[in-house]
């Protein structure tokens, strides 16, 4: 088995007569709006053979996975394989690139692609669509976790099922998200919260490589570059902050005891049979540390790619109020949970021609759309020219969140993921999936947590959505028990939620063998 990095979380995996791509991003005007671009740059890998492989597997809906102009190019008797989400988006942006069969795997549940290759996904929870995809060919294993964030469990589910060694693993060292730049901190503060994200995020890469104990690990799936002038900036993320560059990675988990990381960039591959690196001589003169003059380079090269995206979104010449206010007023009736769960006022402060500064008040008995702005628990703040396709459908809110075009913020500085999965979702069957999930019935029953010398009888399921926190929780410093699915933190004397909008967990401290409140 060969696999060959094509940049970002895009790998050609090739055994015997077949090739597999897995998440293929190529397109030369990048990702969510132009903001997002591979780093470095892929372009020569785009050939007439890469468009010819044997089966695509793709992971998720963020259009640096699933590219529908490189799908465009390839042959439509090529089938894509996807895992089964409750929403249909996934397809429907695959199906953008042309009519194709599509095979929609439940997770666990093994595929084969072809004589001698076969692949499963392994799921997150139904509130995120993300998967990671395991790959079984020549008595040999790839785990590709991409953007997924999995758990020791699933870790040691995935071994069991696939003979125990994992000879390869992908995993993403950097972050994919708008927080914290997006939101109006000052710039100490938001510099201390990206280093903090940062950290966290290879805290958790270094913990799973420890469980998966892979042959080679390979961080991948970003960063992206930021090349439009107007977000040029936040390539300094980079530095310091949520976007580190795969080299960054690969000598923190060298410093932190985990030496068996590689860097794979567009073109290079690993040998799986002979355990070699293959270098693609096109990079013989690149270096992550010249990032300023690259980049600048790379920008001038895609201009015209990312002006034609902001001129096929032309500032609006009529008031966007009337489309707005039908947009929200749907989107109200569609789940009485998600507004009971979200129970704030929002403001959309729209930059522009056609915008003005309105509110979805989604409080239980007060749900309302008004054309004025006040009292807002949330607030974002955005160009009018990208609020046609939002309310349209044609442009997914998580798509332009993801593009960092926008100003947001929050009073309190709590997270909302409920806010974030109505507008991601927006769609009745998958909102129901997430109640079902949510409101399942669970027992009573605790769990011991051992902290910092302290015993604590906890619940076992997290209040927020009913995770079992026997698989999704881990214990920080500072006496604080986090439930990884949706990255909550509990204080572990009290109880209560530090970082977001969610009931208390149950906790009591156990002294000399006895609870006590």
């Amino acid at each position: 088995m060969k696999v060959t990095a094509l940049g970002h979380a895009g790998l050609k995996l090739q055994t015997g007569k077949t090739t597999l791509l897995m998440d293929p991003w190529m397109s030369p005007e990048g990702a969510f709006q132009a903001s997002w671009f591979q780093y470095p740059d892929n372009s020569h890998l785009m050939t007439p053979e890469l468009c010819q492989p044997t089966a695509i597997a793709i992971s998720h809906e963020h259009l640096d996975h699933i590219d529908p102009w490189f799908l465009s190019k390839v042959p439509g008797t090529v089938p894509v394989i996807i895992p089964r989400y409750p929403s249909p988006v996934l397809k429907q942006k695959i199906l953008k690139g042309g009519k194709r069969s599509i095979i929609e795997l439940p997770q666990w549940e093994t595929h084969e692609v072809a004589p001698g290759l076969t692949i499963f996904f392994v799921s997150e929870p139904p509130q995120n669509h993300d998967s990671a995809m395991v790959l079984r060919a020549d008595g040999q294993t790839f785990l590709n976790m991409n953007d997924a964030r999995l758990f020791p469990i699933q870790f040691r589910e995935i071994q069991q099922k696939s003979g125990g060694v994992i000879d390869m693993f992908g995993y993403q060292g950097a972050g994919a998200s708008w927080y914290p730049m997006c939101y109006e901190y000052p710039p100490d503060r938001a510099r201390e919260l990206s280093r903090q994200k940062r950290l966290a995020k290879f805290a958790y890469c270094r913990r799973a490589l420890k469980v998966v104990n892979p042959v080679i690990g390979v961080p991948f799936a970003g960063p992206p570059a930021f090349l439009d002038p107007a977000l040029f900036p936040y390539n300094a993320e980079m530095e310091a902050g949520i976007f580190p560059d795969q080299q960054q990675v690969v000598d923190w988990m060298a410093e932190k005891g985990s030496p068996n990381n590689i860097v794979l960039l567009p073109g290079d591959a690993w040998d799986l049979d002979k355990r070699v690196r293959i270098a693609d001589p096109h990079w013989k003169d690149f270096s992550f540390k010249n990032r300023g003059a690259y980049l600048e380079g790379y920008a001038k090269r895609r201009r015209e790619h990312y002006e034609a995206v902001l001129a096929r979104h032309p500032e609006p010449a009529t008031s966007l109020w009337e489309p707005f206010k039908a947009y929200f007023e749907k989107l109200l009736k569609m789940s009485p949970y998600f507004n009971e769960k979200i129970n704030m006022k929002v403001g959309f402060d729209i930059r522009g021609g056609g915008g003005g500064q309105w509110t979805v008040d989604f409080r239980p008995g007060h749900e309302s759309v008004s054309n004025t702005m006040n009292g807002c628990g949330y607030v974002y703040r955005f160009e009018s020219r990208w609020l046609p396709a939002l309310v349209d459908g044609s442009l997914p809110w998580e798509d332009f969140l993801l593009s960092l075009r926008l100003q947001a913020h929050r009073d309190p500085d709590l997270y909302n993921d409920h806010l974030l999965g109505l507008l991601k979702f927006a769609d009745v069957e998958s909102l129901r999936a997430v109640e079902e999930f949510e409101t399942a019935a669970k027992s009573d029953e605790r769990i011991t947590i051992h902290c910092e010398g302290k015993v604590y009888k906890v619940s076992r399921y997290c209040p927020h959505a009913g995770n079992d926190l026997l698989n999704t929780g881990e214990v920080l410093a500072g006496g604080i028990l986090q439930c990884g699915a949706h990255h909550y933190d509990f204080d572990l004397k009290t109880g209560k939620c530090l970082n977001a909008e969610c009931g208390p967990l149950s906790v009591e401290r156990v002294e000399d063998g006895k609870a006590t409140s």
